[in-house]
């Protein structure tokens, strides 16, 4: 399935280093415009899932946002401002960031305003996962995952009916070879058995291997 859509109207001199190059190398379709009536086309051609609005002043973003909402009734706006203290006008926007802001901030509030069938959907056996939008469904249930909960699964998920060790574990998700607290995995490993497990006091999924680390195996058992 096509990757989600994402618009993302900016000055054609951005004030400040753009995103959107970033933002395209994660899973998404990026298309940047410069002006409004082209990012109007756009959306009612296009009927992306998401729009990033970075425009100045910040007296025009409610009138942009009005003409978007126009063109495409269903699709979600991001504004980006300079500086905080800027006003939205109530309804203008789904997500007002205000710089300085981490692109990771900026992905994780992409990610939550993407609906759930705008397509990356990939199947492990019953579970269903979109890395796009941090979604898992399971069972008729549909959960919203934290960043980590989704590096964490998708890792495991790599090594699927295999023991992996919590320290390569903590190498991976976390990125640091500090690896003598390991409360923080432990954490997240119960908060997945929560989503994923018909018991998590007892886990047949997401199993913990004496001595190896832990296993996740979707069909059968460890190795």
């Amino acid at each position: 399935m096509a990757d989600p859509k994402i618009l993302w109207l900016e000055p054609s001199k951005p004030r400040r280093h753009s995103y959107a190059g970033q933002v395209a190398r994660r899973r998404y379709t990026v298309q940047v415009v410069n002006d409004q009536r082209a990012a109007c086309r756009f959306a009612a051609a296009q009927q992306p899932a998401v729009c990033v609005v970075d425009v100045a002043p910040a007296s025009a973003v409610a009138r942009v946002c009005t003409a978007l909402r126009k063109a495409a009734p269903k699709m979600r706006i991001i504004v980006v401002q300079a500086r905080a203290g800027a006003e939205v006008q109530a309804g203008c926007a789904e997500v007002l960031l205000c710089a300085p802001f981490t692109i990771r901030k900026l992905l994780n509030s992409i990610r939550q305003q993407l609906p759930a069938n705008s397509g990356g959907w990939v199947s492990h056996g019953a579970l269903r996962l979109h890395p796009a939008a941090r979604r898992l469904q399971l069972r008729g249930h549909e959960h919203l995952l934290s960043p980590k909960q989704l590096r964490l699964l998708e890792f495991m998920l790599t090594r699927e009916g295999k023991p992996v060790s919590t320290t390569l574990l903590v190498r991976r998700v976390w990125e640091t070879d500090y690896t003598s607290d390991l409360n923080t995995l432990h954490n997240h490993i119960n908060s997945l058995r929560k989503l994923i497990e018909v018991d998590p006091a007892h886990p047949h999924l997401l199993q913990t291997i004496r001595g190896k680390g832990y296993c996740l195996n979707l069909n059968g058992k460890a190795e």
